[in-house]
């Protein structure tokens, strides 16, 4: 019966710790205002090639047009941090986080230019 309760405790205390370090990872991208988006591309390797620097500054602008606050971040995957594990990111991932959080995540350009219109002609 002792043991049962030990195992219980643990996996709760490890569920806490995963939990906190995840929040930790996604309130060092949240933004502080309401409406204002911070663009976060993860890499493994060299950085992004300058065509997906340009697309996402696109981005950026046309939200500014729009009174959207965006800002736009190049996040290595390294040994040193967590974010694989913590955010579930891959290579090549992109993620927007607003002041609540994780907003969309895409892989695909294309695709998260489509989320963006849609925030934008919606917000």
């Amino acid at each position: 019966m002792r043991t049962r309760v030990w195992l219980l405790l643990g996996i709760v205390l490890l569920t806490g710790c995963m939990e906190s370090a995840t929040q930790r990872s996604i309130d060092e991208f949240k933004m502080p205002v309401t409406n204002a988006l911070h663009f976060v591309y993860f890499y493994e390797g060299d950085p992004p090639e300058e065509k997906v620097r340009s697309r996402l500054n696109g981005m950026k602008v046309f939200l500014a047009r729009k009174s959207v606050q965006a800002e736009v971040t190049y996040q290595p995957l390294t040994e040193d941090n967590e974010y694989k594990e913590t955010l579930n990111v891959e290579d090549k991932q992109i993620v927007v986080f607003d002041y609540k959080g994780i907003r969309f995540q895409a892989r695909n350009l294309d695709v998260l230019e489509g989320m963006v219109l849609q925030f934008a002609n919606n917000g």
